[in-house]
């Protein structure tokens, strides 16, 4: 079963666009596959326009994306263009927020005239954002589709329910032949408890120095990942992952002693070539299993406001910010979380070196570069980097 993410570019309701998305949803579940529909004219207008991507609603979204394994796109077409409320969120996606995806684009329109819309006008735009493969859409000709408003009844014409259930297959057809690939990658993904001086630490290690000092432009302990001992991340108080594919560092994480009852995580991380495969997510939950095993009760971690991408990861997990999500970022200074442990949560302590197989579906959804953060000893976000 894979995950898809429906859009609804309607600026109205009802409206012709999302009766053809009803019938697309359809036949996706009738598959088996789990739909979540975003409408986009129901998400906060200030926030969007704003490209405020640290709304609440508007990280849940990037994040229900990043998730996904199949995007549909529909939209009617207005002045040979798609509507202005799915550019304000497509604008507001990061810049590679379908890599990995296949997507479906589907239009509605009054007029044959503007059937290159998909081609010329939405297209190259998913493309842009890294779409692995943006399937044949389709344009349905307003005057095919008939609205029955007081029961959302959907009368299609002939050509456009063959032509929608032809391109929809072929959508599904590219979707499971995406699955099976990612399957087939991350079978021999291993997960590794090692030393923070071992050389699979050393990937990880090195590209956060990078991307943190390129993010806040300073060298700092906090950027130099110098704030806190090495030896924090290692027994009997911390642990620190990676997570192996053919041998290779592709992702990991730590854990250290916050308090007597609370762990604390810090250098999460994803190397860019495997980022969008659900890497964050699945570092995230072996590091609260590695810190359930030696007896912590909850999680605490901070990230940067320049790090929207972990944010959203950390929302979408379940951890509860202890700050004001709708606050200039900036001025926060480190962006703390928190999580209880569900009780439970609990497996024996891998010994050093051991090894646990990655399961094939935690591979199919991602997440871009996410870290957590410093701890909250240090008050301005300029004296640090992340952690």
């Amino acid at each position: 079963m894979a995950s898809i993410v429906t859009l609804s570019g309607s600026p109205s309701a009802p409206s012709r666009t999302e009766a053809v998305l009803g019938h697309v949803e359809r036949r996706l579940r009738a598959r088996g596959h789990d739909v979540t529909r975003i409408v986009v004219r129901d998400l906060p207008a200030g926030a969007l326009l704003r490209a405020d991507a640290s709304d609440p609603q508007l990280a849940g979204v990037v994040a229900a994306i990043a998730a996904a394994d199949g995007v549909v796109v529909t939209t009617p077409v207005y002045k040979a263009a798609y509507t202005g409320v799915l550019k304000a969120l497509l604008d507001l996606l990061p810049q590679y927020a379908l890599r990995g995806k296949t997507v479906l684009p589907v239009a509605t329109g009054g007029s044959p005239a503007h059937v290159l819309a998909l081609d010329y006008a939405l297209r190259p735009v998913l493309v842009s954002l890294g779409a692995e493969h943006v399937t044949q859409g389709w344009f349905v000709l307003a005057s095919e589709v008939t609205v029955y408003p007081q029961d959302s009844g959907v009368l299609l014409a002939e050509s456009a329910a063959r032509n929608l259930h032809l391109v929809t297959e072929s959508f599904l057809t590219h979707l499971a032949r995406q699955r099976s690939q990612l399957v087939t990658e991350t079978d021999d993904d291993v997960v590794l408890r090692v030393s923070p001086r071992d050389d699979a630490a050393a990937p990880l290690l090195e590209d956060l120095v990078v991307e943190y000092g390129t993010r806040y432009g300073l060298s700092t302990p906090n950027t130099q990942l110098t704030e806190v001992p090495i030896s924090d991340f290692e027994a009997p108080d911390g642990a620190f992952l990676v997570i192996s594919r053919a041998g290779q560092t592709i992702a990991g994480g730590a854990i250290r002693r916050y308090d007597h009852e609370t762990a604390e995580v810090k250098r999460v991380w994803t190397h860019a070539q495997f980022r969008r495969q659900g890497l964050a997510k699945r570092v995230l939950h072996e590091l609260e299993l590695a810190a359930a095993s030696l007896g912590y009760r909850r999680i605490h971690l901070t990230t940067g406001p320049r790090q929207p991408e972990a944010r959203a990861l950390y929302l979408a997990a379940g951890y509860l910010p202890a700050f004001d999500l709708h606050a200039d970022p900036e001025s926060i200074g480190p962006h703390a979380f928190d999580k209880e442990l569900p009780p439970g949560t609990r497996r024996v302590a891998l010994p050093s070196g051991s090894r646990t197989p990655s399961h094939p579906a935690d591979a199919v959804s991602g997440t871009p570069l996410d870290s957590a953060e410093p701890t909250a000893q240090v008050p301005c976000y300029r004296d640090w980097g992340a952690a």
